[in-house]
């Protein structure tokens, strides 16, 4: 943690986490997935062909976002958009956040690190590329109420590394991209969307 303590140098005003594979290890998550709802192994597997195909796409909005996520998913699964979406939001995402609840725990440097950044008036973001964000850090045991604003990518318009979805939070915590820390666990994408845009990163390990 110390060498991420490191980074927060006088200019860091936001510090922009990652969730999945950042605040927790998600090491197993697609056999516990898989395991706990067999029958929908062609969905998952058309959600992550479609996460593969628009990754660092910007498509504007939520509404172009879910509308073209849906489609692509659908081509994938050779079923219906509306079909596609039901199933992403009553039974998928529902199904990732019982399984993090059960499974999974957060980080150990994550609280120590928060209390560094709150003694420093940092603010806190959380934009993940996964949809259900709230819910999942309800599910770590994490309280909302620490973070300055909870956010998926999808809801602001793309995925990382869309160097948009920064511009969004810095325009949001009313700060420049070059005065936030992101924390991830993947260069190619956290890293990526912060390099787009002069912000410093830090890529987790787990």
């Amino acid at each position: 943690m110390n060498a991420m303590i490191k980074k927060l140098h006088s200019n860091i005003r936001v510090v922009v986490f990652d969730l999945d594979g950042t605040l927790y290890s998600k090491h197993g998550m697609v056999r516990r997935m898989l395991f706990s709802s067999p029958l929908d192994w062609r969905k998952m597997l058309a959600d992550r062909q479609t996460l593969k195909q628009l990754r660092g796409k910007w498509l504007k909005n939520k509404d172009m976002f879910y509308r073209t996520y849906f489609q692509t998913m659908a081509l994938h699964c050779s079923s219906t958009p509306d079909t596609m979406r039901e199933w992403y939001f009553d039974t998928y995402m529902p199904l990732m956040v019982s399984v993090i609840k059960k499974y999974y725990s957060i980080a150990a440097w994550v609280r120590p690190f928060i209390n560094q950044c709150k003694k420093r008036g940092i603010r806190l973001v959380v934009l993940s590329d996964y949809g259900h964000t709230h819910e999942k850090l309800a599910a770590l045991g994490l309280d909302i109420k620490m973070f300055d604003w909870v956010v998926s990518a999808p809801e602001l318009g793309g995925l990382k590394p869309a160097a948009q979805l920064m511009n969004k939070v810095a325009e949001r915590m009313m700060v420049t991209p070059q005065d936030c820390l992101v924390v991830g666990d993947r260069e190619d994408t956290d890293g990526a969307m912060a390099q787009a845009v002069g912000a410093t990163f830090y890529q987790v390990e787990q």
